[in-house]
């Protein structure tokens, strides 16, 4: 059986090597975002070793055009439906358009794609819609849970027992919407799919622009919240801290830090 490596880009960006091919989740890989800035550096990732990408949903920060272009030109995209204009528009020449409940073949890996619970809509000025998705990503006999966004749904429990989940657990400014994981609710979703190892993201990389020369004080706050809410519910053994650019070494029955 072998390890798989998962790197976590920053923000939804999560790389996944199975050994036999590279996947990426909702690439981010730009400085700025709209009014966003990104709060640690970009690592180094080279877009032509991606086989495969992942898109969950319309939101910007999860479909993101120059980022996308990076890939565009090799790699094959598995999206929601509504979202293969905008794969198209990217440069992706091969595109499967994804509904829940689908199971996705691709070279030895396996794609389930799963529910999320969260806005079809792209923003105020588009008329692009997709249904949001998750997808569990099975390979070398592990299953590896990414949600896309998605607020805590009862069926979650049905998606478990996963080997990995990487759980959004906030968002990118000092309050969140609706249609997220809070540090809570990201602690009750660990509950219900029963992971051996929980790694948390959609925290800590993106904050709206402003003149501080530092970070803005709750940036750190999301994991703060989620270990101690782990704690609660006696799950902190769960617990995998990446920072953006960390790999880490999935194998079983451990996971160890690189």
């Amino acid at each position: 059986m072998k390890p798989i490596r998962l790197t976590w880009v920053g923000h939804s960006s999560v790389l996944v090597d199975t050994g036999d091919s590279q996947i990426i989740t909702d690439p981010l890989l730009t400085r700025r975002v709209a009014h966003l800035r990104r709060r640690t550096p970009v690592p180094t990732l080279d877009p032509l070793d991606v086989d495969l990408v992942l898109l969950s949903h319309a939101h910007a920060d999860h479909v993101h055009g120059r980022s996308l272009a990076k890939f565009g030109g090799q790699a094959s995209a598995i999206v929601s439906r509504g979202l293969g204009a905008l794969a198209q528009k990217a440069g992706f020449n091969e595109i499967i358009e994804c509904d829940t409940g689908d199971q996705i073949p691709f070279g030895d890996t396996l794609i389930e794609v799963v529910h999320a619970e969260h806005k079809d809509s792209r923003g105020p000025h588009s008329l692009v819609r997709a249904n949001p998705v998750g997808f569990v990503i099975n390979a070398s006999g592990q299953r590896i849970y990414y949600p896309g966004d998605t607020d805590l749904f009862s069926e979650m429990s049905t998606i478990g027992p996963v080997d990995v989940a990487v759980l959004p657990i906030w968002g990118w400014g000092p309050t969140l919407g609706t249609g997220h994981l809070d540090p809570t609710r990201a602690a009750q979703a660990t509950a219900l799919l029963e992971p051996r190892v929980v790694i948390p993201i959609h925290w800590g990389t993106y904050a709206p622009e402003d003149l501080r020369r530092h970070p803005p004080r709750w940036l750190e706050r999301p994991l703060e919240d989620f270990t101690t809410q782990l704690q609660r519910l006696g799950l902190s053994d769960r617990l995998h801290v990446l920072r953006p650019g960390q790999t880490t070494v999935v194998s079983q029955p451990k996971v160890h830090a690189s």
